[in-house]
């Protein structure tokens, strides 16, 4: 039933963005007049939440993260993931394109729902459930804008539906007015949305909460005390740390109390491909796309962090040569699920935690933030307490806990890009030999470029 309802919804907004190209679209009759007579709200709820599963958010998410960063190599024999990971992609790679088509995609489904639901007369539709809806709706688009301004940088803000032409050709907007969007979908969410939900694949007031935690950080002008406030809020929401780090990532801890939001994989209908494309688990023996580096390794080897290691790297033979390593070749170990059902975090309460943590050091309270850093973060995997001279060394503390703590989650890249070590620390890149990766990495190399087939389409994008 659920496929069929998101066929029903992949169909109307086909027809819808059919219409809207038409030259008799000040013409068309009222949308609700449009709609099959079993699709509603809830089934253009689940076509949004659907598009979690396309191949930006199931392997390029991480193409774009952890590959851009010092956490991964590109692997595979994909000439486009190799131009992301050496910083030479140009606005015809396959992946800068099409993933801006999968996110847009996306907000053009959210959108449908926020302009049309609100006026949707349905029997079995209560107050509640519409303002629920809208809710994980709103949060939704602005999780694809903050991707896409992660990204991209500046870009176009489209806020309303297919058959609506204002906007169609948008141009681009200041990243500054992008995380206004975002900031202000997400307050609009925030009061909606439940408190406690089915399963963490559903938004939740935590997730919420934490995806403001992480904007407000994120931003070209952080506040501190917004992402402490917004911390402090998942905090009272009744999220914790796991006591073991490693369970965090078997099918048994689903859906933990450590989980604010993961996409849920079942391993039919929806599949982790990030399982086959890192894993030695699944798929054979084929090289695989995203490959560890010697320098994150070496970073886990220098804290003795032997857990955390271990939990996210192993080391196999393999029927295959590296460029980087030779036998036995480094692995992504953090999904060890054959069936391809490891759920995958998006949002948890250790990234929460940490950001709790540089808010406090940010605002000169240093020995706060390292008491998080040691008695929470680094206790649960049997570390010992760091020390901090300064806010300038806790700094650095915290980065390089965020790296052993959240690798290949997807955040490494976009912590070193918002904190400005993103130049120094990948032009500073060596392979296992010493030599260096010459990466030359410049602030016109930060952000992708526009694709090029949105410029060929979109006449106003660059004015």
């Amino acid at each position: 039933m659920q496929r069929l309802q998101f066929l029903y919804a992949v169909t109307f907004l086909a027809v819808v963005g059919f219409q809207s190209c038409s030259k008799d679209f000040l013409d068309k009759k009222p949308i609700s007049e449009s709609l099959p007579t079993d699709l509603n709200a809830e089934s253009l709820l689940t076509g949004a939440y659907n598009g979690l599963y396309d191949e930006y958010y199931t392997s390029d998410f991480m193409a774009t993260s952890d590959v851009r960063s010092d956490n991964c190599y590109a692997g595979g024999d994909n000439p486009n993931i190799f131009e992301l990971d050496r910083f030479t992609e140009t606005p015809v790679n396959q992946l800068v394109q099409r993933d801006w088509g999968y996110i847009y995609k996306n907000i053009k489904n959210v959108n449908v729902i926020l302009e049309y639901v609100p006026a949707m007369k349905d029997s079995r539709l209560t107050d509640q459930r519409k303002a629920e809806i809208l809710g994980e709706a709103a949060f939704l688009r602005a999780w694809h804008y903050f991707n896409l301004v992660r990204s991209w940088g500046s870009i176009p803000i489209i806020t309303t539906a297919p058959d609506n032409v204002a906007g169609t050709f948008a141009p681009k907007k200041p990243a500054e007015e992008v995380y206004q969007q975002i900031i202000s979908d997400l307050e609009f969410a925030l009061p909606k949305v439940r408190a406690t939900v089915p399963n963490k694949g559903v938004i939740s007031k935590g997730a919420v909460n934490a995806l403001l935690a992480k904007v407000y950080a994120q931003k070209p002008n952080p506040d501190w005390t917004k992402v402490a406030q917004y911390c402090d809020a998942v905090t009272a929401l009744g999220y914790d740390l796991l006591p073991n780090y490693t369970a965090l990532f078997d099918l048994s801890a689903k859906n933990s109390v450590e989980a604010i939001w993961e996409i849920q994989f079942d391993g039919v209908q929806h599949e982790n491909w990030i399982t086959g494309m890192m894993t030695p688990w699944m798929w054979g023996d084929w090289k695989k796309f995203y490959i560890p580096t010697h320098d994150l390794e070496k970073a886990f080897n220098d804290e003795n962090d032997v857990i955390r290691k271990n939990a996210s790297i192993r080391h196999a033979n393999t029927s295959w040569t590296d460029d980087y390593w030779t036998q036995p070749v480094a692995l992504v170990n953090k999904y060890p699920d054959p069936s391809a059902k490891s759920n995958t975090h998006r949002l948890r309460y250790a990234d929460i935690l940490l950001l709790k943590a540089e808010a406090l050091v940010e605002g000169n309270k240093v020995a706060e933030g390292m008491d998080i850093v040691n008695n929470r973060i680094r206790k649960r995997v049997n570390l010992p307490a760091k020390t901090a001279a300064d806010q300038a060394a806790a700094r650095l503390v915290i980065e390089k806990e965020r790296r052993l703590e959240l690798a290949f989650e997807g955040h490494r890249w976009y912590d070193l890009v918002r904190t400005g070590r993103a130049i120094a620390v990948m032009n500073a890149q060596k392979d296992g030999n010493g030599n260096s990766l010459n990466y030359n990495v410049t602030n016109s190399k930060l952000y992708f470029p526009i694709p090029q087939d949105e410029i060929d389409r979109n006449p106003n994008i660059n004015k």
